[in-house]
């Protein structure tokens, strides 16, 4: 509208406002008019039930952390595990601990990147949705909070002994100093299964189901987030092998539990149905408080 047409409208008219698009990209609204899928939380929210899972797995992981591992310990590899470890573990004890660093950069990165880049920088800034990066931020911390009670509990219960167990006080390239916190301290018999592991494929599967089913960037770049996903977790827990903290069958049990807690937390709040809503073909029928009784709105 020109400002000739402004100074002619009379005074009682108000000048039209162009609706703003609730499209958010790159942390900018798009143009109105211009199509677009706005990001939204469609499925069951964060509840106080979840709360209470996520706080009771919380405190069961950081309660297997503190408490010792049983008095009675597993040793030596099974099936499997001697032919794998021997190829890719190792030869001294310097090149060990470089892997073993190396895991736990992977873990970090695969633990924090679904709430630091997910959830607040690609949900919130990116595509503009406060409440969905929440949703993301809470189910995130349930899943990681289910994964480790999961794999603490396992940890203490079976009490097995590392692969560098046999090597400490022994003199050679791969021997450890009998004395060295991994010999001496409690985590030297947390062996199965691998937090390492566990925790990266959790990490992994949250980002390939928030990609998935969110389509947070679109194109392949939310095949590619998933695919880059699951290589790093892969990575770290081969290097767990190879650092001679784990023998093979750790980390592969870690790398499914991971996986389907990763995948079926938050599969259950994207399939469990909101109560008080019923949606049918064209029209969503929610249940809402009316004065000392209900009603129900219908929204097409």
């Amino acid at each position: 509208m020109s400002q000739l047409e402004r100074l002619a409208r009379p005074p009682s008219q108000p000048v039209p406002v162009p609706t703003p698009s609730p499209v958010v990209v790159g942390g900018r609204p798009l143009p109105p008019g211009r199509f677009a899928r706005p990001l939204e939380w469609k499925r069951a929210r964060y509840s106080k039930l979840d709360f209470g899972i996520t706080v009771a797995g919380a405190g069961l992981t950081l309660a297997a952390a503190i408490v010792n591992p049983g008095s009675k310990h597993v040793r030596g590899p099974i099936l499997f595990d001697k032919p794998i470890e021997e190829r890719l573990r190792a030869p001294t004890v310097q090149q060990q601990y470089i892997y073993r660093d190396a895991s736990d950069t992977g873990l970090s990165l695969l633990a924090t990147w679904p709430f630091f880049v997910d959830a607040l920088i690609t949900a919130w800034w990116y595509r503009g949705s406060r409440d969905t990066a929440e949703q993301m931020a809470l189910v995130g911390l349930e899943t990681l909070a289910v994964s480790g009670a999961i794999q603490g509990v396992t940890n203490v219960l079976v009490s097995r002994e590392r692969p560098y167990g046999e090597g400490c006080g022994q003199p050679g390239l791969q021997g450890r100093p009998a004395n060295a916190l991994d010999c001496t301290g409690s985590t030297h018999y947390r062996s199965f299964f691998s937090g390492h592991s566990a925790f990266s494929f959790t990490g992994a599967s949250l980002i390939c189901f928030e990609h998935t089913e969110l389509n947070l960037l679109g194109g392949p770049w939310d095949a590619i987030s998933c695919i880059g996903g699951y290589a790093v977790a892969a990575a770290t827990a081969t290097f767990r092998v190879t650092g001679g903290e784990h023998y093979p069958s750790d980390v592969i049990t870690g790398a499914i539990v991971g996986t389907a807690v990763g995948w079926g937390v938050p599969l259950l709040h994207f399939r469990r149905p909101s109560l008080g809503t019923i949606k049918t073909t064209g029209m969503t029928m929610r249940l809402v408080p009316s004065g000392t009784g209900a009603g129900v709105v219908g929204m097409f």
